[in-house]
């Protein structure tokens, strides 16, 4: 239970970012040929559309890549903290793992992370050419939060709760990294 509290605290840490600006004016993005902005992701700004997870959340994942999960319920939409979510539960409780998989718009990554720097598991890395963020207030093996960046504004987190009996054999963030790999594979087309 604590766990559980633990990993709904830090996604309410990440869901309460918010971005502040003050005065200066906004520098204009550089063109290119003839006059339209430059569509190539930077650094902070890899490109990948979430559009289509936003309405259908439990499609980030497909049928066979959900199979990797274990044993699963069915995949269960609903809305949270951070937007859209698909929820995989295991069948039991103690024996099944759970897998919860948000989809976030509009709200800064940057601001994502600053807000989780300071959790004792906090990796900031790439997987696939993508920069991630594996975090967790505890010590990321039970639970564990990959958030990875989509576009500077948008994300998708996975969450992952490992079961008692699968402790043994799946750490939390690195679970939860497996399955940001596939999400990101999806994201790319």
């Amino acid at each position: 239970m604590t766990a559980l509290l633990t990993a709904v605290l830090a996604f309410g840490a990440l869901a309460g970012c918010t971005s502040s600006q003050t005065g200066g004016n906004p520098t204009p993005a550089p063109t290119t040929g003839g006059g339209q902005t430059s569509t190539e992701p930077t650094e902070s700004d890899p490109g990948l559309s979430i559009a289509k997870y936003v309405s259908n959340p439990c499609g980030i994942l497909t049928s066979s890549q959900a199979t990797t999960l274990g044993s699963v319920r069915a995949p269960a939409p609903g809305t949270g903290e951070l937007g859209p979510l698909c929820e995989w539960k295991g069948q039991d409780v103690i024996k099944n793992s759970r897998y919860t998989v948000s989809v976030t718009e509009k709200k800064s990554f940057d601001d994502m992370v600053a807000n989780v720097k300071g959790n004792p598991v906090f990796d900031d890395k790439k997987i696939d050419g993508v920069r991630v963020i594996s975090t967790d207030q505890l010590d990321g093996l039970i639970t564990c939060l990959v958030s990875i960046q989509a576009a500077k504004t948008d994300s998708v987190t996975v969450q992952t709760n490992i079961a008692a009996d699968e402790r043994a054999t799946k750490k939390a963030c690195p679970e939860a990294e497996r399955v940001a790999q596939l999400i990101i594979t999806n994201l790319k087309g």
